[in-house]
């Protein structure tokens, strides 16, 4: 199969539409067409540059992207480069070893959030307290 044969423009509109988790219907309403002709679109190899230009609009992405994403390559790249895959015991490496070290940025990232939200928190009622005292100071004269 050549590489052009590998681009599909409607199952790039499918995969892009499913992964911002819209139906068929919300998202024909959304590019003003009916359901089926979702059902169509993502059926087309090609479709129409209007009707991909108000695809990726509401999809939040470029049309480049709708022309040329190949989930394929990008799963072969994915493979390719990623030297462990994770099982329910945790990460298992190519050479049979596994790690159950586990480390999860995002609930990292969920922590430091709290935290500095927190700090927020207590800057704002320090200001609060500041500002209480000084007008308390201002009614006094």
């Amino acid at each position: 199969m050549d590489e052009e044969n590998k681009k599909h423009q409607g199952r790039n509109v499918r995969f892009f539409r499913n992964a911002r988790n819209l139906k068929q219907e919300v998202f024909a309403d959304k590019i003003g067409v009916t359901q089926p002709v979702v059902t169509k679109l993502e059926k087309q190899s090609i479709i129409e540059e209007a009707m991909l230009l108000k695809c990726a609009e509401v999809l939040g992405i470029s049309v480049d992207i709708l022309k040329e994403f190949e989930l394929e390559k990008m799963l072969d790249n994915f493979i390719y480069n990623f030297d462990k895959i994770q099982d329910s015991n945790g990460w298992v490496f190519k050479d049979g070893t596994t790690n159950t070290n586990y480390n999860y940025p995002i609930e990292k990232l969920m922590e430091l959030h709290q935290e500095t939200v927190k700090l927020h928190e207590r800057l704002l009622q320090a200001e609060k307290e500041k500002n209480a005292f000084l007008e308390k100071m201002l009614a006094g004269k």
